[in-house]
């Protein structure tokens, strides 16, 4: 197996991203390793962070436990283990999996965009029979986010034992 690539972590960290170590201590209790994931690079990890609050956690279209219904289905299309754990522990604290076609709907949507991404525009379509053209965007914004943060994930190898948990 080939080395790992080291992860960032308080010793090596430097200003700017023990600043975003600390701060996703207070919100979070600890640093997750898909932070660590991102790189040494404090930038990429608040445009990490905003674009997951804007995706997944912030007002939209499309309810937070779809969202995480899209997110599941994404990493375990992937076989992104370490994101597959954390959406199924969200999903299941939003009232669980697939409910019925609308679900089905958003779980084959993401792995169809995930798996065949050259065929996107037909995935839209067919989605676009359960879903209004906003709900639409969002969903193509949650696997888009999920598909670069598995990919960070895999490429690192993390596992939930990469989380820094405690003070720094």
């Amino acid at each position: 197996m080939p080395e790992r690539l080291p992860l960032p972590d308080d010793a090596t960290a430097g200003p700017a991203l023990a600043r975003e170590y600390d701060a996703a201590r207070e919100r979070e209790g600890a640093v997750m390793a898909i932070l660590r994931a991102m790189g040494p690079r404090a930038e990429l990890v608040r445009a990490f962070l905003a674009l997951a609050d804007a995706a997944l956690y912030g007002p939209a279209a499309l309810g937070r436990r779809e969202r995480e219904l899209l997110a599941l289905a994404t990493s375990r299309a992937n076989g992104a283990d370490y994101s597959a754990a954390i959406h199924a522990e969200l999903l299941d604290a939003l009232g669980g999996a697939e409910r019925g076609a609308r679900d089905a709907a958003l779980a084959g949507f993401a792995q169809r965009l995930t798996r065949a991404p050259q065929d996107a525009a037909a995935a839209v379509a067919d989605l676009r029979a359960y879903l209004s053209a906003d709900e639409v965007y969002d969903a193509i914004a949650v696997v888009g986010l999920l598909n670069f943060a598995n990919r960070a994930a895999l490429a690192t190898g993390i596992t939930r034992e990469d989380d820094l948990r405690g003070p720094a």
